[in-house]
């Protein structure tokens, strides 16, 4: 039963907007605020159990939009400084690994080394060139040819070769996890003459076509399977049932709400400019508000339009506010993993550079800064000693590729 002397109220500073035009009912025009929407207790009257949970739930939404916004915030901060402040450091830092390479694929040719370690400066020279032609940020197109050239004469470094040779090792596993699998199934699978290494738009094409074969035939013929589908039980049954009807009811109040103000909102109806004019921007909410299944914009938009106590939510009983409830809970689950995913949204794929791939941690821009700092002067030291040609030029170059060579028959880990 709705209790008429528990009123909505809206507790924060009003707005600077407040209508002046006729709103086409009896009630006093509202002020537009910007806050929750709660009930409070008048008179002896206390709130139901109902009436206390959707007030809980309301400040939960509002306290999950405001991490959401602040991580927003702060995101858009960050970026904002990676690409003022660190991105040019970047391109500065690629710009000296091109002449870097260029410099020392020159060396390569002029330079007496070794048989071992003009191998393996090589290799080091090929690796960055693939670098940078995979990372081009700062690099003009002629510079790149001159990357793709020195790579192509150099050949792949063994970096490369070794991921290469990784990912064929993953693929063969799961090729033979799957075929395995499929056998199992009684479907014939074969994924033996599908080349990782060829085009990967043709690779992911041919793979897909296969895995869908293979589910069709399965289809088809679900008793060549060993697994049989069990029978749900009548307690699961019931367990369907009941949520099918909670599930039927949140968007049947959903609708019937939006269905409600759409009637009285539509703009085609209205003949007065400026009420039409409102109107429309009523309905622009409105319509994103029900696509969003945001059930506190519709019911702010409600008690805009029509005053709070003449809303559906001042006359809601106990069990339409277990249904409000519900949404509530479904809207600040999606605005927690919002907030979470953020970070993924492709606004801030510049983030990804100075961000650990384990571990998703990425240190404060200003401790970035001073790293990139550090190795732009590094950087500009080496390209000044390999410039020289002389027996320092040899002397570091050797250093280079001792340590490649070194770092190269290390196992890597990722800590």
């Amino acid at each position: 039963m709705p209790v008429p002397a528990a009123i909505i109220h809206r507790v924060s500073e009003p707005s600077s907007f407040e209508p002046e035009f006729d709103m086409g009912i009896d009630a006093t025009p509202v002020v537009v605020r910007k806050d929750d929407l709660i009930f409070k207790s008048g008179g002896a009257a206390t709130l139901s159990p109902a009436q206390v949970e959707f007030n809980k739930l309301m400040k939960r939404l509002e306290n999950a939009r405001a991490r959401h916004d602040q991580e927003q915030a702060r995101l858009d901060r960050i970026l904002a400084t990676c690409i003022r402040e660190l991105m040019p450091l970047v391109d500065d830092l690629h710009r000296l690994d091109f002449e870097l390479v260029i410099h020392g694929h020159a060396a390569l040719q002029t330079m007496k080394l070794t048989a071992r370690r003009r191998e393996w400066f090589g290799d080091l020279m090929s690796g960055k060139a693939g670098d940078l032609l995979a990372d081009s940020s700062g690099l003009t197109d002629a510079q790149l040819e001159s990357l793709g050239k020195i790579a192509r004469e150099l050949g792949p470094s063994r970096s490369e070769q070794a991921s290469k040779e990784a990912e064929a090792d993953e693929f063969d596993f799961l090729r033979s996890m799957l075929e395995k699998a499929a056998r199992k199934a009684g479907v014939d699978l074969d994924l033996g003459d599908l080349d990782i290494h060829g085009d990967p738009a043709e690779f992911e094409r041919q793979l897909h076509e296969r895995m869908a074969a293979a589910a069709g035939s399965l289809e088809q013929n679900p008793s060549s399977g060993k697994t049989r589908k069990r029978k749900p039980s009548k307690a699961q049954l019931e367990r369907e049932r009941k949520q099918r009807e909670i599930d039927e009811a949140k968007q049947r109040d959903l609708k019937s709400l939006y269905k409600q103000l759409a009637k009285a909102l539509h703009p085609d109806l209205e003949t007065d400019p400026t009420l039409k004019s409102h109107k429309e921007d009523w309905m622009k909410r409105l319509t994103t508000a029900y696509a969003a299944a945001d059930l506190r914009e519709l019911l702010r938009i409600e008690m805009e339009w029509l005053g709070e106590e003449s809303s559906n939510l001042a006359t809601a009983g106990d069990e339409k506010l277990k249904i409000y409830s519900m949404i509530l809970k479904e809207q600040i689950a999606e605005i927690k993993i919002q907030t979470e995913r953020l970070v993924d949204q492709p606004q801030y794929f510049p983030l990804r550079r100075f961000t650990d791939d384990f571990t998703g941690y990425m240190p404060e821009p200003v401790v970035i800064k001073l790293g990139l700092r550090d190795e732009v002067e590094r950087h500009q030291s080496m390209l000044q000693l390999l410039k020289q040609g002389d027996g320092e030029t040899r002397k570091m170059i050797n250093e280079w590729a001792d340590s490649h060579a070194r770092a190269s028959r290390q196992p890597k880990f990722p800590f």
